[in-house]
């Protein structure tokens, strides 16, 4: 059988990482390698991973807090598998999620990443709505937005080792990979959900000051398209003062509500008993 290795870069995820892992335990696919790697964690995160009894799981703690892009790398160069998979500390797969898209790319060769739909959750495992992946044909898909749900994504391995992410493109560094791989690797949107995506209505602000410097970064890297960069601040200006304005007065959920589709009150009872019993299953 062919071998998946599923990433998990989790720093402060005590929370929700047991429920992570057990997700990706019930994956119907089995042959998969699983590695957990701690971002200098302060909570009981590295502890609560250490408990799961699974000879497919691989933890690496370091003790240093490297971030997100660093760690995403360092999780492609020791990963093992032909495929490997994105995922989040906080967010759950659906039980069928590897072995769909790695029939897809049994299904073709050619094709080098494959992503989904994903259902989005809040803190409290509440189902909110509905995140529809967009098709990727050309970088100018990619300027408008229109790129893979991060953690959706299986790619070949040697794409993504070939070609890691860079440092500097902060809250959007799969913003840049995308925009340098959509013109030689050929995408593929599976359109389904392959997991429950939680939205982090937290602190938002401050996040978004920070990919400022990664949207100039990229203005300033890419000059083909034509961004301009005074143009870009301002309006990254405009947009982080609007965040910070509704958390002052906590209405962060009018802005949280822009990112995904409404559900019908069933469509929510349904994936919410699906999510629990992922949750809940051992194997």
């Amino acid at each position: 059988m062919t071998l998946v290795t599923i990433g998990v870069s989790f720093y402060n995820a005590e929370s929700y990482i047991e429920n992570c892992v057990q997700s990706i335990l019930n994956q119907s696919y089995k042959s998969i390698e699983i590695i957990l790697l701690d971002d200098g964690s302060k909570d009981s995160s590295l502890e609560r991973v250490k408990q799961f009894d699974d000879t497919r799981i691989k933890i690496i703690s370091d003790g240093e807090n490297k971030g997100l892009i660093s760690r995403l790398n360092q999780l492609v160069t020791i990963a093992e598998g032909d495929y490997f998979a994105r995922m989040d500390a906080d967010d759950v797969m659906f039980p069928d999620r590897i072995e769909k898209q790695l029939e897809l790319f049994r299904g073709n060769p050619k094709i080098d990443i494959v992503f989904g739909d994903a259902v989005s959750i809040d803190k409290e495992s509440n189902i909110l709505g509905y995140k529809k992946s967009q098709e990727v044909k050309d970088r100018n898909d990619v300027l408008k937005g229109n790129y893979p749900i991060h953690p959706t994504v299986m790619a070949k391995k040697e794409v993504l080792l070939n070609n890691p992410y860079k440092e500097g493109y902060f809250q959007m560094e799969d913003m840049e990979l995308w925009y340098r791989l959509v013109d030689k690797c050929r995408f593929q949107n599976i359109n389904q959900p392959l997991l429950f995506y939680r939205e982090d209505s937290s602190n938002n602000s401050r996040k978004h000051l920070k990919m400022i410097k990664g949207k100039i970064k990229f203005a300033e890297t890419y000059t083909e398209t034509g961004i301009n960069i005074m143009k870009l601040v301002f309006e990254s200006w405009i947009k982080y003062m609007l965040y910070s304005i509704l958390e002052t007065f906590k209405k962060e959920h009018i802005l949280l509500n822009k990112r995904f589709q409404p559900l019908k009150n069933s469509e929510k009872f349904d994936f919410k008993k699906q999510l629990d019993f992922i949750i809940s299953a051992r194997v």
